[in-house]
């Protein structure tokens, strides 16, 4: 069988926009330090930009974000540079990229590295049969008329500007069995905008699954634990650099990844999220020692079973 090891990393320094791949990557508690250090705030709606609401804001999957100097535990966060569209630059300049982004998104933001309390962002219900609970939709919207939903932001990561979770983490083999499914769909991992790939060779295509409860102790540092699946939005189906828009996407995952999140319900899910136990440096390629352990009581899973009981207080 094939040895499991890390494959592939990211770290996106800006929310919704492309990000840097990277031969390693730092975890602290958190999650991987600087992701999604920088967002935008939509003054008129008071919102955190989100390209999960794709006809406002989808255009900043075309812009590329990279670090000038790698992020460090304990230090301030590193200047960006950031490409638009156009093939143009902006380059540690935190004024002009907020114009550029008005510009190009037809609406006033502002650049911010740091939340609010109460700070949400719009996503888009996508309407797709078994890819979100009408009840659960009903229950965050304010604004059904246009099948928006709003989230508070960082749920289970306070302070980041991360949707939910520290850490998002994907198998090849998942992505190997969704082309399967859609032989048509382009899977390649940017869609899914993981923190980390995970290849554990052909031979285990329901590999991911086996990990929920599991911790993962990636090469001679770092371990993290592996809390459950990954709901999917709209947003794996948007168009971005290179991969054309396609909602087949989302329907092959609702199609093979349905997953049940506590009393939630049934979710289309592809990849996992995942908590840190112990920091440290993951470099790609380190290998992958995988140990069954007692479910540990982290941020997400208290995150679930407080809005499994708002939603049973709502009945």
């Amino acid at each position: 069988m094939t040895e499991t090891r890390v494959g592939r990393l990211w770290r996106y320094p800006v929310k919704s926009m492309q990000g840097e791949e990277v031969e390693e990557i730092v975890l602290g508690p958190a999650g991987v330090i600087a992701d999604r250090a920088y967002g935008f705030f939509d003054t008129e709606t008071g919102r955190l930009v989100s390209a999960k609401h794709p006809k406002r804001f989808g255009e900043l999957l075309g812009c590329t974000a990279r670090f000038l100097t790698d992020p460090a535990p304990g230090e301030a966060i590193p200047p960006i540079e950031v490409t638009f569209p156009d093939g143009s630059v902006v380059r540690d300049d935190d004024t002009e990229l907020a114009r550029r982004v008005s510009a190009l998104l037809g609406r006033d933001v502002r650049l911010i590295t740091t939340v609010d309390e109460g700070l949400a962002f719009d996503e888009l219900d996508p309407g797709i049969d078994g890819v979100m609970p009408d009840e659960f939709a009903a229950a965050l919207s304010s604004n059904a008329d246009e099948h928006l939903l709003q989230i508070p932001v960082g749920m289970a990561a306070p302070g980041t500007m991360l949707d939910l979770a520290a850490l998002h983490i994907l198998a090849s083999s998942t992505l190997n069995r969704l082309a399967g499914e859609y032989p048509g769909g382009d899977w390649d991992p940017r869609r899914m905008r993981p923190n980390m790939i995970i290849d554990a060779g052909p031979e285990t295509p329901d590999e991911e699954d086996e990990w929920f409860g599991c911790d993962l102790h990636l090469g001679d540092e770092a371990v993290i634990h592996v809390v459950g699946p990954t709901p999917r939005c709209v947003m794996t189906t948007v168009a971005q650099p290179g991969l054309p828009r396609d909602a087949g996407v989302l329907k092959a995952i609702a199609g093979i990844g349905s997953r049940r999140i506590g009393t939630l319900g049934q979710f289309a899910c592809a990849g996992s999220y995942a908590e840190v136990v112990t920091p440290g440096v993951v470099r790609r390629g380190a290998a992958v020692t995988i140990e069954r352990v007692e479910p540990r009581d982290g941020a997400l899973a208290a995150t679930i079973s407080m809005m499994s009981a708002a939603m049973a207080a709502e009945d």
